[in-house]
Formats: C-alpha cells, sequence, structure tokens
C-alpha cells in the first residue's frame, strides 16, 4: 500500500510524463487517494462484519 504511489511516481516520471515531476506528482496523489479510499472501504466491511457477528450471538443467546 505504501510503495504503490511511490512506484507510480517514478515510473510515470520517465515513461509516461517524459520528465514532467508536475503530472508525475498528480499521478501519485490520485493513487494515494485510491489507496485511502479503499482502506476505508475495507475496515467499513470489517466492521459490519463483526456487528453482524455479534447481533447472531446476541439472538442465539436470549
Amino acid at each position: 500500500m505504501i510503495t504503490l504511489p511511490i512506484s507510480t511516481y517514478f515510473l510515470s516520471l520517465n515513461t509516461l510524463f517524459s520528465g514532467n515531476s508536475t503530472w508525475a506528482g498528480a499521478s501519485a496523489a490520485i493513487i494515494a487517494n485510491v489507496v485511502l479510499l479503499s482502506y476505508v472501504v475495507v475496515a467499513f466491511w470489517d466492521d459490519q462484519s463483526e456487528r453482524a457477528e455479534m447481533e447472531e450471538q446476541e439472538k442465539k443467546g436470549r
């Protein structure tokens, strides 16, 4: 997760943008936001599954 934005910067710097560091930095920032968003989504799904398990255990316990 950490290496994806950094590697995007360095790979796109010379291959896609011909040395333009502004565009390479922008692409790395976009990838960093995608990584952050995916982390939040996975954390949200994990929290929902834990809540569902707790509710199921409470229903069985009653």
